[in-house]
């Protein structure tokens, strides 16, 4: 969704305090609860351009969509809150900028750091040094989130850092460019409550010198007011990191009107919405298979990937499909997250999903009212 700015490419990002585009809350399957053992999903669709879509809570409030602080900076924009106002998840952020590294020509011009400069294409570029993922997500917690946090960790995540940098680099080099990509995390608490943010930034320079540009790649995270809705807010998080899409006739739409997005730069953005949907698929399945997937799952510990790797070391590294879970989904598009070992599952009148016998039927005693799961996401 991130357009070429001076030969470089901001990338597909993937942020609150306040619903932006008018909240809207889509239409509850029958029966749903909250008091349901699983969180069901339904799809979101961009109500501004059509850009993109993503998975949401059935039943939760709704807003965002696509938003441009500049003509070639597209953000997908979402926000959503629990029904009980207890938990707030954002993806992306409207107000972010381009960001150029001060040096000796910008202090000569009497710029300084926090001042915004003009870009070839007409856009504003914020003037700052480079910041990590995590210290971008640091900052963004004090800046936008929170006055006085108290932060519990902050710290790089390995595994899609190293994935940013697979996709960036061979770019950045067929752009006679150097790049380098970071994507880290906070964790902290807010007054009574707790919060969680990731963030991914990337610089890129000419191999000859000069200007040092950075970007924010992907921005994602979570408030909760009550912290034993920590692990359902993360695992809600991931999952919509993981069904995030943009619409491919929007995508090819933009690209003609900007101008700026070539074939390589088309295939790197792909690539790295990918990785970001993966990352996400994996960390929401180990949530889900942490009972982390309903409300009031218990607070989530400080680093929940320190803590899956004292307990089970593989469980980190293992795929969706090796966790033994798959989607589902119900008539009326409600999609969940289930243990793929079965292939019969029903969801009753509370919301609650409920294996079924081998035979294929509904469970014992249903007496009508169960209704049957189908295999994969509906869109």
């Amino acid at each position: 969704m991130k357009t070429a700015i001076l030969g470089s490419a901001l990338l597909l990002a993937i942020p609150l305090q306040s619903a932006l585009g008018g909240p809207t809350t889509p239409s509850p399957a029958p029966g749903g609860a909250s008091g349901a053992n699983n969180t069901f999903f339904v799809t979101w669709r961009d109500p501004r351009e059509d850009a993109f879509q993503v998975g949401v809570p059935q039943g939760w409030q709704v807003g965002g969509g696509l938003m441009k602080v500049n003509p070639n900076d597209p953000h997908g924009v979402v926000r959503a809150q629990s029904p009980d106002g207890k938990i707030q998840i954002f993806i992306d952020d409207p107000d972010l900028h381009p960001h150029q590294v001060p040096d000796q020509m910008t202090q000569s011009a009497g710029k300084r750091e926090g001042q915004f400069l003009q870009s070839p294409s007409g856009g504003s570029i914020l003037l700052a040094r480079y910041q990590t993922g995590t210290q971008f997500a640091q900052t963004y917690v004090r800046t936008k989130l929170c006055r006085m946090p108290m932060i519990n960790d902050a710290s790089e995540l390995r595994e899609p850092t190293m994935q940013m940098n697979a996709i960036l680099q061979p770019f950045a080099m067929q752009q006679r460019a150097i790049a380098q990509g970071s994507v880290g995390e906070a964790v902290f608490q807010c007054g009574g409550g707790a919060g969680y943010v990731m963030a991914g930034t990337f610089y890129v320079r000419a191999m000859s010198g000069g200007v040092v540009l950075w970007f924010v790649s992907r921005l994602g995270g979570y408030l909760v007011s009550d912290p034993q809705q920590a692990g359902l807010a993360y695992y809600v998080l991931n999952t919509m990191f993981e069904t995030f899409k943009t619409n491919p006739q929007w995508e090819a739409r933009n690209a003609q009107q900007a101008r700026a997005v070539n074939s390589s730069v088309a295939q790197m953005q792909s690539a790295m919405a990918q990785s970001i949907a993966q990352y996400g698929q994996r960390q929401a399945a180990s949530a889900s298979a942490g009972g982390f997937n309903h409300p009031n799952s218990g607070a989530l510990p400080t680093d929940l990937r320190k803590k899956w790797a004292s307990e089970d070391a593989s469980r980190q590294r293992t795929s969706d499909a090796t966790l033994g879970q798959t989607w589902m989904h119900s008539s009326s598009g409600a999609n969940v997250r289930v243990d793929n070992s079965s292939t019969n599952w029903w969801r009753d009148n509370s919301g609650n999903v409920v294996r079924g016998p081998e035979s294929g039927g509904p469970p014992p005693g249903s007496q009508g009212q169960y209704e049957h799961l189908e295999g994969g996401w509906q869109p």
